[in-house]
Parts: C-alpha cells; sequence; structure tokens
C-alpha cells in the first residue's frame, strides 16, 4: 500500500503545482500587495520581490511537469519535497512576524507538500502503471487525497472574518492555502 500511494504521490504533487505554478505565473501582482508580503519585509524592494514571486512560480511549475512526466526520477522529487519546507519556513516566518497570520491549515499543507516530495522519491513505478495495475486502490486513494486537499483548501478564510469586524475594505495580507501558489511561485 505505501509503494502504491508512493507511486501515486508524483501525480497528486504534480497537478497541484502545475497548477500553483500556473497561477503564480498568470496572477496579476498588484505592487501594494506584494510591498505587504512577508518576503518583501526580507528583500525590501516591491521589483525584486515580484521577480522572486514569479521566479518561484516558474519553478513549481517545473517541478511539477517533472512530476508528471518523470514521476520516478529523483530530482522533482526532491524539488517538491524543497518546496514544502520552503513554504513551511516561509509561512512561519510570517507568523512569528506577525506580519501574515497563517492558519494550521496552510503549516498542514506546507507539511504534508514537504512529506509527499519525501515520499515521492520512493516512487519505483511510473503513476501511469500504478494506476493501471491497481485501478480500484488507486482510484479510492486519488479520491481521498483530492478530499484532504479541498478539506485544506476551502474553509471560511481568517480574512473574510477579519474583513468584517475590521473594515470591509481592509486588506490584512492573510496567507492561506489559496495564497500558496504566490508564496511557491
Amino acid at each position: 500500500m505505501v509503494t502504491l500511494v508512493a507511486e501515486l504521490t508524483p501525480l497528486v504533487l504534480g497537478a497541484l503545482f502545475v497548477w500553483w505554478g500556473g497561477g503564480g505565473l498568470l496572477s496579476k501582482m498588484e505592487p501594494r500587495r506584494v510591498a505587504d508580503s512577508a518576503l518583501n519585509h526580507l528583500i525590501r524592494d516591491v521589483r525584486l520581490t515580484t521577480l522572486a514571486m514569479r521566479t518561484a512560480a516558474i519553478v513549481t511549475w517545473a517541478v511539477g511537469v517533472g512530476l508528471l512526466v518523470a514521476p520516478t526520477a529523483d530530482q522533482p522529487a526532491v524539488g517538491s519535497a524543497l518546496i514544502g519546507i520552503g513554504l513551511l519556513i516561509y509561512v512561519g516566518y510570517a507568523m512569528v512576524t506577525e506580519l501574515e497570520p497563517a492558519t494550521w491549515r496552510t503549516f498542514a499543507t506546507a507539511g504534508l507538500i514537504g512529506a509527499g516530495g519525501l515520499l515521492a522519491t520512493e516512487a519505483n513505478d511510473p503513476w501511469w502503471s500504478a494506476i493501471a495495475e491497481r485501478p480500484v486502490t488507486a482510484t479510492a486513494i486519488l479520491a481521498l487525497t483530492a478530499a484532504a486537499l479541498v478539506g485544506l483548501s476551502f474553509y471560511p478564510r481568517p480574512r473574510r472574518r477579519l474583513r468584517i469586524a475590521a473594515a470591509p475594505d481592509a486588506d490584512l495580507g492573510v496567507v492561506d492555502s489559496d495564497q500558496l501558489h504566490k508564496l511557491a511561485g
């Protein structure tokens, strides 16, 4: 069972990273929002921060494509583990400095991505072979994984609750899972 999960992990992470990286590349990075980010607090230059975010989007997208087309290669799997670790560090820094509050779900998502990347290094066969060999079990695992990702992604955002409490137009800079693609990419 662990082997099957390891072989399906590149499919899940690859699809997620292609989505996040593509979203990071296509999103409009408003200078005011970039300036308020924890990353800009470190870099202290909105143009360089925007460039760093776009570069991270390219890297995230490339790791995702690598996981999808070469699921048994170690490089994309290690890259995804590093993305997860980087997200944990970034979100932790943002929370500790109180620049961008984060929910437990954001930490859980980042941790699962890092652990998933490590698990993907154990894939012996490509995900398409794993699905072909055990279609029912693979479908069940993918469905459970999708449900977990949806559960971590779609929930009442702290931003919405805080915006109502503070002011309707307040931009509170909350880091949540729909913004991870911007952080990762």
